[in-house]
């Protein structure tokens, strides 16, 4: 077998709901000018993809409060949606929020989209922490080994935080359960947000400044491949970066510049098998939203699909 191709290259997640995605670029205007007339938000959304050189989508279907589509319509939009993808030759991975308190219904749930959807790779998102979202070591064991068992190693994915040691502690042992993940998953992808990181979180646990400048989303990202593999771990990895603003992010003009700075700065593209952004879109004001139009533009430019990924 071979690692899923959802996993490789360059991808985007949706958030929630597809509407939101869809909804998103229910406007959206090609640049290729030899594109057929769009018939629908679908269609828009996959110009969109094509545009940008996104090659890979992973599809929210789950958060802790079960299904994140909650009428037919709606359903039947995601049936679609995963139908035309699939036409447009962009492949697809289904994700959910996995909290702890929820594995066993989470299981349940992953299983009947397997078979529903017809999903052949999926996304553990397993964000373990302190007083907020606590997993038990056997748990958390037994979870990851029952989604490996269901997709086989090739197939599933875990993503998470970008940097494990700052979550790491006796009661939330995050580096462990990642080693426990570690040989039942083909990559795991942390979630190099990079807000206005690096910072002194960071540097106190031994990064240096002239190593990775503080408020830099190159070097952010840079110092969160490192610090995965300093922390042992060794599978592949497909970097989650940032394209939205709000949630506690410096404003959207300055997310946009990180944006066009990280496509036209960063150049380990060989030391991960891909980049993903979160995420995909939603109906935004000036406070929070997600893929600006100027956003939009940077990635274009930057032609992320035909950087030299690690094989």
């Amino acid at each position: 077998m071979s690692i899923h191709k959802a996993f490789f290259g360059h991808g985007t997640f949706t958030e929630f709901s597809v509407t939101n995605a869809l909804d998103r670029f229910k406007n959206y205007q090609s640049t290729n000018a030899s594109a057929a007339p769009p018939k629908d938000s679908i269609d828009r959304f996959i110009f969109a993809l094509t545009d940008m050189q996104i090659s890979s989508v992973w599809i929210q279907l789950f958060s802790r409060s079960g299904d994140v589509e909650t009428t037919p319509s709606k359903l039947k939009l995601r049936r679609d949606l995963i139908t035309r993808l699939g036409q447009a030759n962009v492949a697809w991975a289904g994700w959910g929020y996995c909290a702890g308190k929820n594995w066993e219904r989470d299981l349940k749930l992953i299983n009947g989209f397997r078979q529903g959807l017809g999903m052949s790779a999926f996304v553990i998102d397993a964000e373990p922490e302190k007083g907020k979202d606590v997993w038990r070591e056997k748990d958390f064991d037994q979870f990851t080994a029952a989604i490996s068992n269901l997709f086989g190693t090739d197939n599933l994915a875990l993503s998470t935080w970008p940097v494990l040691r700052l979550q790491d502690e006796p009661k939330n042992p995050v580096i462990k359960f990642m080693k426990i993940a570690a040989p039942r998953v083909c990559l795991f992808a942390p979630q190099a947000y990079w807000m206005n990181f690096p910072s002194k979180p960071h540097y106190k646990l031994g990064f240096k400044p002239g190593d990775y400048p503080k408020n830099d989303p190159v070097a952010y990202v840079r110092l969160v491949i490192d610090s995965w593999r300093l922390d042992g771990i060794n599978n592949p990895l497909v970097i989650s970066g940032q394209s939205y603003w709000g949630e506690g992010s410096p404003a959207r003009k300055t997310m946009e510049g990180k944006v066009e700075q990280f496509v036209q700065k960063f150049a380990d593209w060989p030391k991960i098998i891909g980049f993903n952004w979160y995420h995909g879109g939603q109906k935004s004001t000036a406070k929070v939203g997600a893929m600006s139009d100027a956003m939009i533009a940077s990635i274009v430019r930057g032609k992320l699909g035909s950087k030299p990924y690690q094989a």
